[in-house]
């Protein structure tokens, strides 16, 4: 959707086909999945790969106007997800960007949201559709910030966090974190990968919504948590 296009410049809205290919291996460190599409980088040892496999798909994906992303948490597995374009004809950007009915039409709300994000290009899109839906929101890159704004902020009535983040902090203990200080609160956990620990939070198998989302589905799911 439009959102999605905004984080990603070069891909345009449209229709797309998702391809997805999931393991449930030891995953993918922050540097391995930096160069995971560069000819010839492998993780294998000496003899066992050409370090060629994703690199070609990377190639074959940008010459048919597509997308690929990988996701993946250490210890949890990896997701890798082509988008391709359809072979008809796609609507035009116009009749795919949400018009001001179909904002109309989302669930809206009034409440602090405080946005846990360390990727600044999600991050900033995220901000600007809960905005445009009538929140009011705070940002933090890492889950140290996001505690430090928690306590300055008594207005936060809901977090909406990252599972997987750099530093020392995941989004799953800044979730016991929050909680173990402000336990009416509510938190929303975002994964591209795996599903959370929510039961361990006591929050409930719903209390997640998994990467890539649309602007409805985020819409949704935060008015859904927050009227619990």
């Amino acid at each position: 959707d439009a959102d999605y296009a905004q984080m990603y410049p070069e891909i345009r809205t449209g229709r797309y086909v998702l391809i997805a290919v999931t393991d449930t291996g030891s995953g993918m460190s922050a540097e391995v999945r930096q160069r995971a599409f560069e000819p010839f980088f492998t993780t294998k040892p000496t003899g066992a790969g050409t370090g060629l496999g994703l690199s070609m798909v990377y190639g074959f994906v940008k010459q048919s106007g597509g997308n690929i992303q990988i996701y993946s948490e250490l210890e949890r597995g990896a997701s890798v997800r082509i988008f391709l374009p359809l072979a008809d004809p796609a609507p035009s950007s116009d009749e795919l960007a949400p018009s001001a009915a179909d904002g109309g039409a989302m669930p809206r709300g009034s409440e602090t949201v405080l946005v846990v994000e360390d990727d600044a290009r999600v991050r900033r899109v995220t901000t600007a559709r809960l905005r445009s839906l009538g929140y009011n929101v705070i940002e933090a890159d890492n889950g140290t910030a996001a505690l430090t704004l928690l306590a300055a902020h008594p207005s936060i009535a809901l977090v909406f966090t990252d599972v997987v983040m750099p530093g020392d902090m995941n989004g799953d203990e800044l979730a016991e974190a929050a909680l173990a200080a402000r336990p009416n609160l509510k938190v929303l956990f975002t994964s591209g990968y795996a599903e959370p620990a929510v039961a361990r939070q006591g929050l409930g198998a719903g209390a997640w919504l998994k990467k890539p989302y649309t602007a409805a589905e985020l819409a949704e799911k935060l008015r859904e948590i927050l009227s619990q």
